[in-house]
């Protein structure tokens, strides 16, 4: 087992010590049994709408270009959302990389750079979601912080994106790098180098995934298709916590969407187990829900979820017929 299994393992199981520590079992059967399947007609196709316009944004961030399809963009996204719960370092990421790079003859990296802006987006746009969230409804301190601290990761990862995006000191760089291992002992000399020539083609077609940047349309619309993502998404999640009749009102959506969808850059096991049931306790617990409850509620949304990801991404898995294994033995894995 690698260390960081070992690490996502040790917090995977601290949190659910944390988590079932003093839990109200009687409480937490009542709540599963309290669910209203009412919204589940509305739930489950907006969940599914959110996926394809994803395809939209995933289309603009490529600029658009006519050999792509917004459709297939979200049928691939789909894919790699189910990928990312059921497998451990994003490995669902590497995927869409990977298929598409593949299908379409692009670079693999340069696909995986317009990935990384996108979930950096993902991430600018859950941040201002929380933000407001908290100075309309909930002036906590420290669910603020928690909030500027998260603000500025994305915001600065974009920044820093962008600048060395658009200075392209990459080549310099390298020339650089090679500068000094001519100088290393002579042994180590032509591996050092092809290694700094690979590492630099590999950091140019990744660059080349953030050209966006450069066409303020296709950004713009990028940015709007985000904002009604997770808009329809923050809906999504009310409409479950509703399902329970706690009698709470969108805040509660925006909260809980909000802090699960950071809670999944914390290291775990599979389906993201541990740090989503703690993001879904803080969240409702802002509103004072008790942890039996919220962990009830937890377990609904992301069962559900699973579910829809699970028998659409597995389909299309199916029809793109790529293994695991070729993604394994890809470059970019």
């Amino acid at each position: 087992m690698s260390k960081r299994k070992i690490v996502a393992f040790i917090i995977t199981i601290l949190l659910l010590c944390l988590i079932f520590y003093k839990i109200n079992w009687s409480e937490l059967i009542q709540t599963f049994k309290s669910f209203n399947f009412k919204n589940i007609w509305l739930i489950v196709p907006l969940y599914i709408l959110t996926l394809y316009i994803r395809g939209i944004r995933w289309k603009a961030l490529l600029l658009n270009d006519s050999k792509y399809s917004s459709i297939h963009l979200g049928q691939v996204f789909t894919v790699g959302s189910m990928l990312n719960i059921f497998l451990p370092a994003r490995a669902g990421d590497v995927y869409r990389a990977y298929y598409l790079g593949s299908v379409k003859g692009e670079k693999k990296m340069k696909v995986f750079g317009s990935i990384i802006l996108e979930r950096t987006l993902d991430g600018i746009s859950v941040f201002f979601m929380l933000l407001a969230a908290i100075l309309l409804y909930c002036k906590q301190q420290w669910i603020l912080h928690i909030a500027y601290g998260i603000g500025a990761l994305f915001i600065g990862s974009l920044i820093l994106f962008y600048l060395i995006f658009k200075f392209n000191k990459i080549d310099f760089i390298c020339e650089k790098l090679s500068c000094i291992a001519q100088k290393l002992p002579k042994k180590f000399v032509n591996s050092a180098v092809s290694a700094i020539d690979k590492l630099c083609n590999y950091t140019k077609s990744f660059m080349e995934g953030f050209v966006v940047l450069d066409y303020p349309k296709y950004w713009w619309i990028a940015c709007f298709t985000s904002i009604v993502v997770w808009g329809i998404e923050a809906y999504v999640a009310f409409l479950i916590v509703d399902s329970f009749g706690l009698g709470l009102g969108f805040s509660a959506g925006l909260f809980v969407l909000s802090l699960i969808s950071f809670s999944t850059m914390i290291p775990s096991t599979s389906v993201f187990l541990g740090p989503y049931q703690v993001a879904y306790i803080m969240a409702l617990g802002i509103f004072g829900v008790e942890k039996s409850t919220a962990l009830a509620v937890s377990t609904v949304h992301q069962t559900l979820l699973m579910i829809i990801l699970t028998v659409i991404g597995g389909y299309y898995l199916l029809k793109f017929n790529i293994s695991m294994k070729d993604i394994e033995n890809s470059e970019l894995s």
